[in-house]
């Protein structure tokens, strides 16, 4: 069975254990056919913007903008040293910000060239009072800002809309679809956020991306992947592709239970993942 694992971080975002090199080591190891370096790209991007980035620990949340180049460069070094070994895919992270791509794309853009596809993720929402990272357990207090857990659902997914049906925000792969759930804060509503949950998916399908399963989530305190079967069933109805990431931060975490993830994939219809290179997408086969 080929496995491959297209979300993985490293000591550079300030919040995961390892170098690059322990990471391509350990998936060696592991008899992995591809690892994907996909760590976050810099936030400080936004510092001189009128969003109020420092409302949140932004640093301990990735790179340095001037890191970025070494990062490419190392991951570069080790596709050739390691070519024969194991395929390695260059990529980063990045995090959606409305009306702020056109700052992204300034520092961004002359990577792309470089890169073999890009992660589009959500971690911070506008909240009532000031910017949160929802997924950080040290904004947790946040969330009595709301009416009920289902209205941070809400605005996730709607950021997320927006991020798909942005002109100039670029990427791939759509991650950890069903995010909020994380610290196991479960919609009260159900009905009323899966209804938002698929018409992101629409949009999804419309755009031709891809969504990850993310075994990440099976590590924390909810206990399931992102996202979870009910979705992944509409995914399949939609015929929208998808991959495995295991949102490693550290090295042990590779290719976390996919074997468990492909079984429920092959059950709920799925007989191919999707693959990438030079931010071209192909397709391999679940065996």
């Amino acid at each position: 069975m080929v496995l491959e694992d297209w979300h993985t971080h490293n000591e550079l975002c300030r919040h995961a254990e390892g170098t690059i090199q322990d990471y391509i080591n350990k998936a060696i190891e592991l008899n992995l056919d591809l690892i994907g370096i996909s760590d976050h790209f810099p936030y400080e991007y936004l510092e001189q913007s009128s969003l109020l980035i420092k409302e949140i620990p932004y640093q301990e949340y990735a790179m340095r903008l001037d890191e970025v180049d070494s990062y490419l460069s190392t991951i570069e070094e080790l596709k050739t040293k390691y070519d024969k070994k194991i395929q390695i895919r260059t990529a980063f992270e990045i995090d959606y910000f409305r009306s702020h791509e056109e700052r992204l794309r300034k520092y961004f853009e002359n990577t792309l060239d470089r890169l073999d596809y890009v992660l589009g993720s959500v971690h911070i929402l506008h909240g009532k009072s000031k910017l949160f990272a929802f997924d950080d357990r040290r904004f947790l207090s946040m969330y009595k800002e709301y009416e009920s857990i289902d209205s941070i659902y809400l605005e996730y997914y709607k950021k997320i809309q927006y991020m798909i049906k942005s002109k100039k925000f670029i990427f791939d792969i759509l991650s950890h679809f069903d995010l909020p759930k994380k610290h196991n804060k479960r919609a009260i509503n159900k009905g009323l956020v899966m209804n938002e949950a698929i018409k992101t998916l629409e949009l999804t399908k419309k755009a031709d991306l891809t969504i990850e399963i993310n075994t990440g989530g099976l590590r924390k305190e909810v206990h399931e992947q992102y996202p979870s079967e009910e979705i992944i069933k509409e995914m399949f109805n939609l015929d929208i592709p998808v991959l495995l990431g295991s949102d490693s931060h550290h090295p042990n975490d590779l290719g976390y239970e996919f074997n468990t993830i492909i079984e429920l994939l092959k059950k709920i219809g799925y007989n191919q993942l999707a693959h990438f290179n030079k931010r071209k997408r192909e397709f391999i086969e679940i065996s």
